[in-house]
């Protein structure tokens, strides 16, 4: 069998993993009210029919196992092992994802502080950092994408190659488009429709609440605008 039908194999067999997940870790945000429906303002200012409060997850230890586990797999399947010198948390949601994807890859953590100390050594960015690491950014999900890129920010300013970010899923906002004019490279599990499909089909949501859902999504990806 020709080598490129070994790499077309092994992106279905991941693509399939990750659509297993996707299902597992949506059941799981819902059991832990990660998962919220109703009428809520984001951290930007706009309203959202839905939210998703993954902080919520680590009250879950099953659910934070899962949840590492399937950053830890995209890391090893999207980026590789070998190309990471570094882990780093985005305050607060990511870092303990981070944190649970360092000791799984087993490789060093750092994390970023948005205020910069005023005392020691005064840096944004915690732990042991050298010039030139190759960091991997993990969040909790992409919404506008503007508190990643101050962390990638931040560790640039002090010699790091950040051009990698992985997250659970994408609210389907054009964050992923930000991201990469800042050159960084979203690796996501699942686009938040993926989750609200599957939870309409197990009927975990209604219907009246699918279509609201779906519809500001789809309002979400015409009209939501890049940061200045």
């Amino acid at each position: 069998m020709p080598v490129s039908n070994f790499e077309d194999i092994e992106k279905k067999i991941w693509a399939e993993e990750k659509r297993y997940l996707m299902k597992h870790i949506s059941l799981s945000l819902v059991r832990s009210k990660a998962l919220k429906i109703g009428d809520y303002t984001l951290a930007s200012g706009k309203k959202s029919p839905y939210y998703v409060d993954l902080r919520q997850s680590i009250s879950d230890p099953i659910a934070m196992d899962w949840i590492a586990n399937a950053l830890a797999r995209i890391v090893a399947n999207e980026i590789g092992r070998s190309k990471v010198d570094k882990i780093m948390g985005v305050p607060t949601a990511g870092v303990p994802f981070a944190t649970l994807v360092s000791q799984k890859l087993a490789i060093p953590m750092l994390y970023y502080r948005k205020e910069r100390k005023e005392h020691g050594v005064r840096k944004k960015v915690e732990g042991d950092m050298e010039r030139n690491d190759r960091i991997v950014m993990i969040d909790d999900l992409i919404t506008t994408g503007r508190s990643v890129i101050e962390a990638a920010v931040a560790a640039r300013e002090q010699g790091g190659i950040v051009s990698e970010l992985v997250v659970l899923l994408d609210r389907e906002q054009k964050g992923k488009d930000y991201l990469r004019s800042q050159n960084i490279e979203p690796h996501v599990l699942f686009n938040i429709s993926e989750a609200f499909d599957w939870l309409r089909e197990v009927e975990l949501l209604g219907a009246a609440d699918y279509q609201t859902i779906m519809a500001y999504i789809e309002t979400e990806k015409n009209n939501a605008t890049l940061p200045a």
